[in-house]
């Protein structure tokens, strides 16, 4: 996952702050110096991974003319010079460029500048290339989101509510799985939404497009209210007005032996801490008939974290696929001494320690980046079957955040993939061997069709144990 680090460092201000303190005697050494410095940087630093890290940016009160020009030209050169594709997508830039500054620059307040400067960059036509607001950026450092506590999911010119939160306000005011959303603030909801989806930034597709739209249309401001108006199934209406909440959603790991036998597990992201304990858990599966990985609404994260879970599935290194970059070389630090990002990509293997027996991985329309390439490059060489909905198809790679003057930050895509089988998920998707509809009435039942199906496969595989069920407990010990 990209890191922000609070501290300053950078090749082209030393000279100011030499001049501060040293000695006009010594003031031709150094600049001698600070001149190879600056040429070595290039070589040192080619990708300015180590800057991005160690920059700091102020976040001024309010952003005046002259620094909405600086950030709008900073991204707009940024993504031009160092997009991992030299045809940049296919876009003209050039245009986009005289299109879009006008509107950036003369936007009517802050929060609508970083706006448009992140539609600008949608114009890329990719998920990962992006542009954080200030207070964006802060509650992504924390894991942290605005919201109501619910999350929706359109159906038949419908919206329903497909996951709620016991830390939100929908959960508090009855609001459950299987809902539809009738009404925003005594708008129609679904007319909301499609309006809103004719302004949306655009994305790597038209599912990651209404992920961000949906997103739009309970967005909001903290301890801000929005009245909303339900429907249950049996037609009976809920109204509620309901408060914008800070919701945490730290790195977390469920892992358990299914009633069937079956290994099960479920990681919300790629996070470098959970690496460990996923893998642990994968190892304690290795005497059940088969394993479930779920990775439906992981946002992906760590690349190394992907091949090493991988690799807990293969007895020897795999050519998992190989890597795009805008020079065609290897990503690399101080003078091609170490190498961050290889061409090829591989999976080490585990040896006799590798997990043989089957594997299957679910992926919803919200899996995307490190989770569509653990499931795609595991589908590619024929390891695991993927299970559930056609993915975000938004797998491209960026090594950090870079910061933008006026305190917000830019991704932007510095890598790309391509499978062992040739193929290329960025702007596709995951495309499971075993599709999976998803129904209304599975939500409004609590069931987990998706589960039923991948465990369903894996008997076709390898039957499953007898498993004794588990008695109920005594009346006076807790279930």
């Amino acid at each position: 996952m990209p890191l922000f680090v609070h501290h300053s460092f950078a090749c082209k201000p030393l000279i100011k702050q030499f001049n501060t303190f040293m000695a006009y005697g010594f003031r031709l050494v150094i600049y001698l110096f600070l001149a190879w410095l600056l040429t070595a940087c290039h070589h040192l630093d080619p990708n300015r991974i180590l800057l991005r890290q160690l920059s700091v940016v102020s976040v001024p009160d309010k952003l005046d003319a002259g620094l909405r020009m600086q950030a709008f030209d900073f991204v707009w050169s940024t993504i031009n010079e160092r997009y991992y594709d030299p045809n940049l997508n296919g876009v003209n830039w050039i245009s986009v460029r005289d299109q879009y500054r006008p509107l950036v620059v003369n936007a009517p307040d802050d929060d609508a500048f970083w706006a448009a400067l992140d539609q600008m960059a949608g114009e890329m036509h990719d998920g990962h290339t992006r542009v954080e607001s200030p207070k964006e950026a802060k509650l992504h450092d924390r894991s942290a989101m605005v919201s109501f506590g619910f999350g929706l999911i359109r159906h038949n010119d419908e919206l329903f509510v497909d996951a709620i939160s016991p830390e939100g306000d929908a959960w508090w005011a009855g609001v459950r799985k299987g809902m539809q959303l009738i009404s925003i603030n005594g708008q129609d909801a679904i007319s909301t939404l499609t309006r809103l989806q004719q302004n949306v930034r655009n994305s790597s597709t038209l599912r990651a497009r209404d992920r961000v739209a949906l997103g739009k249309l309970l967005q909001g401001e903290p301890d801000t209210q929005a009245a909303m108006r339900f429907q249950r199934p049996d037609g009976s209406e809920i109204a509620a007005v309901l408060t914008r909440r800070v919701l945490n959603s730290p790195p977390r790991l469920i892992s358990r032996r299914l009633p069937s036998g079956y290994g099960y597990i479920r990681f919300n992201e790629f996070k470098p801490s959970l690496t460990w304990p996923v893998i642990e858990a994968l190892r304690g599966f290795h005497d059940t008939p088969g394993i479930i990985i779920d990775l439906r609404s992981n946002p992906g994260g760590a690349l190394n974290m992907v091949w090493q879970i991988a690799s807990e599935f293969l007895a020897e290194p795999v050519v998992m696929g190989r890597t795009l970059t805008r020079s065609g070389q290897p990503v690399t630090l101080f003078f091609n001494t170490f190498e961050i990002l290889s061409l090829e990509q591989k999976a080490d293997g585990r040896g006799p320690y590798a997990y043989k027996g089957p594997l299957a991985v679910l992926v919803d329309r919200n899996s995307a980046s490190g989770a569509e390439m653990l499931s795609s490059s595991l589908q590619a060489i024929g390891r695991a079957q993927v299970v559930g909905e056609t993915s975000c198809g938004c797998l491209l790679g960026f090594f950090d955040y870079t910061p933008i003057p006026g305190g917000g930050r830019l991704a932007y895509s510095e890598a790309g993939f391509v499978l062992a089988d040739g193929q290329r998920v960025e702007g596709i998707g995951v495309v499971p061997d075993k599709p999976v509809v998803v129904t209304v009435e599975d939500l409004q039942q609590d069931r987990d069709r998706i589960l039923e199906a991948a465990e369903a496969l894996l008997n076709t595989q390898h039957p499953p144990p007898h498993v004794e069920p588990i008695p109920n407990p005594p009346p006076d010990q807790p279930s």
